[in-house]
């Protein structure tokens, strides 16, 4: 079919490989829907130059993806050194690193449908995308842009891409009327019609014109279907046999399962279902590929993905490729095939970080678990439920007492403690605290008798912190200590890390500083040695900690680490923690849409309280802000619920400030002083620098005078003190522009003019009603009531709404995670960013986003 409304993307593509083989490499992102025409465009394009030297590997549709699937399809074509290292157990950067060395001389290189891609091929492209630049190589990705939810891993790569300067993105439309009217000149039926029943898809567009049928079919099932049809019986074997092997079919596999019917193929190629493509045949498209699979019988399919797995094992090469091996033992209900190779690619999916394909693949075993050896089966459920931890607390603490249980009967009482003791670590995070104290308390019985031992190593920094939620510093710290020298003394990273991540967390209330920097090295210790779950949830425990003193840019910006690696690596549960952070930072910056979009999503996902607390303090502290009364009653109702239930003395403080707020906005007096009395003492006697210096300062707002410390977060301290205007500087230092207006209402006409433009700007009502009040009873009766501090005091003339939307662009958050946030559609993002940079006068995204942090004060 002639290529229609694709000349810009050509023209695009074309000046992309001109200057990359002038020695400055460039990236093309190409994405549209299903049957745009992705690879149709990039196949147009490589055909328009000759000798190019072009390598293509593709990303595969399987139940999990296998690792690097397209760069093996890449290697085999470049061969050499990439090749030997994929068959070789080196690990990824000397991979990655000879992917690159490839792209030294002019090189198209294609990665197609990365919406599939597993989570090593996307690293594999952030690595190439940092450096491409440095090369004479055109980088091409497709993918399907409709196939990205909003917390799909494709979304981290694409912001990253995105940022460099040597992107381009194209993204293909459906074809207008007036080219399918070019295209289906000789088509019968009404154009109109086919327009409007394909939705200008080129690839259902292609089928209908290409039919013999008269008429349009109803679907495109029926499409591709009728045009199988006028297949042999033997053809029809062979494309059922092509669907099960996959998008990408090797002639020698696919001879292997058809056996005599091989020469059928030609059949297929003849009707463009299947088209050659390099050492392969592909199908014409992925859609087609599924609609012959799905129409195949269920035990004919089963038959086939058997016969497609019995040829795989012959191959030495294959053998190596794990999860394509259990994806058709799985496909095939093949359980010795399901037990071998799904534990294998759960063990190399869990080397990679990969937790949730992890997960996947050892969830798939445990139905058949029952045929291994007691050993073998231990071992499989406690990599499942260290997996599924990530991900699912419920299941993990099923899968620790299975594990217990068979370790009971196989005399094994070292592990069984272990299994009790990993139970009530699951069970301390969702804050059963009585359970949690049962089974550790089993635990410790049962293996300190055989210390020591790896239990002991995971049951002694529980004890340490359940010390610590009690405030007993020297207790817990002293287990904290010892369960890390056992650790040490034992030799295995993974415990050697958990442990020192407790040290850490009990030494803050005895030296912040120091309790930091052991957080901090013990982040990095877990990076480098690819412990991924302890990295995980020391991110999520610094930002915390790091967010009780309110410096929120350098937390904005770990928060944006955390993310990209929490979510690269199937974090699902330390992730909740660090976004329910991430929602108090944001209502501390002013970005109070954005802070409350982030706390909803993690109310809806998170049950563990560890995570529920913070978003349910943030929309509470939120509404308070803004005046509804009667909306911040419930989060915050349910936060106290959960603060007793968790019963952590160190970290229930974030429950008594945001009630003293609401009480003192709520003129309740009485309310402090006995917030004050219940909880002052408590975060005075742990040395807790936000939590005791906020209260002091709700105390001395009603008159009552408490002893400060100079331990305390100073600008609170600036404030009692009654230097408003160093409070105020403080303030705006640490990006906290309700803080800084709250400070500046206590000084003269001018200050308190100031924190009136800002109040109402965020939205603060009851503060702005205060602050007018006071403005008019000294005189000043020229405020305007709703001045839109946004557009008078920014040099650009931007509404509230612009101004929210700039905010958010310097983020580099894309149009959909906007739209997410503010809870408007693309669409309606895409008029304000439009608005936007037309007011800016610059033409793209990431100019406004400069714009706006060089003029972060407007905000």
């Amino acid at each position: 079919m002639e290529l229609q409304e694709r000349v810009d993307a050509l023209n695009i593509l074309n000046e992309a490989w001109q200057t990359a083989v002038a020695g400055n490499g460039r990236i093309a992102l190409i994405s549209g829907e299903a049957g745009i025409g992705k690879t149709t465009l990039v196949e147009q394009f490589v055909s328009q130059h000759g000798q190019l030297r072009v390598l293509w590997g593709a990303c595969d549709n399987l139940f999990t993806p296998r690792p690097l699937g397209p760069l093996h399809d890449i290697a085999g074509q470049a061969k050499g050194q990439l090749e030997l290292l994929l068959q070789s157990d080196k690990d990824r950067s000397a991979i990655f690193s000879a992917c690159l060395s490839e792209l030294q001389s002019p090189t198209v290189i294609v990665f197609e449908d990365i919406h599939w891609a597993d989570e090593a091929t996307l690293d594999l492209l952030k690595y190439l995308g940092r450096r491409i630049q440095y090369t004479c190589s055109l980088l091409i990705t497709t993918y399907r842009d409709d196939a990205l939810g909003s917390h799909h891993p494709l979304r981290l790569l694409l912001g990253d891409l995105v940022r460099q300067s040597a992107v381009s993105r194209l993204g293909l439309a459906p074809l207008s009327l007036t080219a399918v009217r070019q295209l289906a000149q000789n088509y019968p039926g009404d154009v109109e019609k086919l327009h409007q029943q394909t939705g200008g898809n080129p690839f259902f567009i292609n089928q209908v014109l290409t039919s013999d049928e008269d008429g349009i079919p109803a679907t495109v099932r029926e499409v591709v279907l009728a045009r199988a049809s006028r297949l042999s019986l033997s053809g029809r074997a062979v494309l059922d046999a092509a669907a099960v092997i996959g998008q990408r079919i090797e002639p020698w596999l696919l001879t292997e399962v058809v056996q005599a019917e091989a020469d059928a193929v030609q059949a297929s190629l003849e009707l463009g279902i299947l088209l050659p493509k390099g050492d392969n045949f592909v199908f014409r498209h992925e859609l087609a590929r599924q609609i012959i699979l799905d129409e195949i019988l269920p035990h004919q399919r089963t038959f086939l993905h058997q016969a497609v797995l019995d040829v795989l094992k012959t191959s030495p090469l294959a053998q190596k490729d794990a999860a394509r091996l259990a994806h058709h033992a799985a496909s095939a209900d093949n359980s010795e095939e399901i037990l071998n190779f799904g534990r294998k690619a759960g063990f190399e999916a869990a080397q990679m970080g990969m937790h949730r394909a992890a997960k996947a693949w050892f969830e798939l075993t445990l139905p058949f678990a029952d045929s291994l050896q007691l050993g073998e089966q231990m071992d499989l459920y406690e990599n499942y439920a260290l997996h599924i931890q990530s991900t699912d607390l419920a299941k993990s603490i099923e899968a620790f007492e299975k594990l217990a249980e068979l370790a009971e009967i196989a005399d094994e009482p070292v592990q069984q403690g272990l299994a009790w003791g990993r139970a009530a670590v699951v069970h301390y995070r969702l804050g059963q605290l009585e359970v949690c104290d049962a089974l550790l308390h089993r635990a410790i019985t049962i293996l300190e008798p055989f210390s020591p031992n790896h239990g002991l190593v995971s049951a002694y920094p529980l004890i340490a912190m359940r010390q610590h939620a009690q405030g007993h510093a020297e207790p817990a710290l002293a287990y904290a200590e010892k369960g890390h020298q056992m650790a040490l003394e034992l030799g295995k990273i993974r415990d050697i890390l958990q442990a020192y991540q407790v040290v850490g967390l009990c030494t803050m209330p005895l030296d912040r500083a120091k309790g930091l920097y052991h957080l901090e090295t013990c982040l990095q210790m877990a990076i480098e040695h690819k412990q991924f779950r302890i990295a995980g949830s020391n991110y999520a425990n610094l930002i915390m900690y790091t967010l009780d003193l309110f410096p929120t840019k350098p937390v904005a910006k770990l928060i944006t680490e955390a993310k990209s690696y929490q979510i690269e690596h199937d974090l699902d549960f330390s992730l909740a923690m660090t976004q329910a952070w991430e929602a108090i930072n944001l209502l501390y910056q002013g970005h109070w849409s954005a802070s409350e979009a982030v706390s909803d999503a993690v109310l809806q996902k998170a049950t563990a309280p560890i995570a529920r607390i913070p978003a349910l303090i943030a929309q509470s502290r939120l509404a308070t802000r803004r005046g509804h009364v009667a909306v911040a009653e419930e989060p915050l109702n349910e936060a106290l619920v959960l603060s007793k239930k968790v019963n952590n003395l160190t970290r229930i403080g974030i429950y008594y400030c945001t009630a003293a707020e609401a009480a003192w906005l709520a003129g309740n007096e009485a309310e402090i002083h006995r917030l004050l009395a219940e909880y002052y003492d408590t975060a005075v006697q742990y040395k807790l620098p936000g939590f005791a210096a906020e209260m002091a300062y709700w105390g001395w707002r009603v008159g009552e005078l408490v002893e400060a410390f100079d331990w305390m977060h100073q600008p609170f301290i600036l404030e009692i003190e009654g230097n408003w205007q160093a409070a105020a500087d403080a303030w705006g230092a640490l990006g906290c522009p309700y803080e800084q207006a709250r400070a500046l209402a206590d000084g003269d006409k001018d200050a308190q003019k100031a924190a009136l433009l800002i109040f109402e700007q965020l939205g603060a009502r009851p503060m702005a009603k205060t602050v007018r009040q006071k403005l008019r009873d000294a005189g000043v009766q020229t405020i305007p009531r709703g001045a839109r501090a946004s557009t008078k005091e920014n040099p650009f003339n931007l509404t509230n709404r612009q101004l929210e939307i700039l905010s958010l662009l310097t983020d580099d958050l894309t149009n959909a995670e906007i739209a997410a946030r503010l809870h408007i559609s693309p669409k309606t993002v895409d008029h304000h960013v439009s608005a936007v940079l037309g007011k800016l006068q610059v033409s793209s995204r990431t100019e406004a986003a400069e714009i706006g942090r060089q003029h972060h004060s407007i905000f």
